[in-house]
């Protein structure tokens, strides 16, 4: 009778053995980590670019913004500017029209139709002008900063490295080109010369 129950008590044993064995448990962190990880940022901007950005009816026609801002700043902010925080400062979508007058560097200098002289950087860019002023992303979406600010190069890379290259190489001195982006305002600010725009299209007409 001994040798039964000692029989059955090695079997549990085996079987309580062999079970643990075959079950692995990863520390949270490590899960929340691998999941970070696999998280396609470059999938992520795709789809906010292309499906956010150049499909979005809410860029403003630059003289359009500018008016308004010199009239009713509140308003121009609350309807079209997008922000993380507090401040005087926002990042808005735009879109014009204009004839390029000088190419140097990157920098394209426009004859814009109804505003005067405007810059067009495409070589530097960087930050969280596009990503802030499309207001498609929120800081709430990521857990960090970091990853907040990775959706930033994504979509800088996507516009810098694939989208714009294709599209340039198309115009020259003295073309007609409409274009869309982002710039800066101030609610303070009076004066609109020397504005740079940080380019999301630029197409010949």
């Amino acid at each position: 009778m001994k040798k039964k129950y000692a029989y059955i008590t090695l079997a549990i044993l085996i079987v309580a053995f062999l079970g643990y064995q075959s079950v692995y448990f990863k520390k949270l962190n490590v899960v929340k980590e691998a999941k970070k990880e696999n998280f396609n940022f470059k999938a992520y901007a795709d789809s906010i670019y292309y499906k956010g950005i150049l499909k979005s009816k809410k860029n403003i026609y630059l003289n359009d913004l500018i008016a308004l801002v010199q009239a009713n700043p509140e308003t121009a902010f609350k309807n079209h500017g997008n922000r993380l925080g507090i401040g005087n400062s926002a990042y808005f979508m735009i879109k014009s029209t204009g004839k390029i007058l000088d190419i140097k560097d990157g920098i394209y200098t426009i004859a814009d139709e109804k505003n005067g002289i405007v810059y067009i950087d495409t070589k530097y860019i960087f930050g969280n002008a596009i990503r802030d002023a499309s207001g498609l992303v929120k800081l709430t979406d990521f857990k960090t900063n970091a990853e907040f600010n990775k959706v930033s190069e994504s979509l800088n890379d996507i516009i810098r490295n694939e989208v714009l290259p294709e599209e340039i190489k198309k115009v020259k001195i003295g073309d007609s080109i409409s274009f869309s982006g982002a710039i800066k305002l101030s609610k303070k600010q009076n004066l609109f010369k020397d504005i740079i725009i940080t380019p999301s299209q630029i197409k010949l007409q």
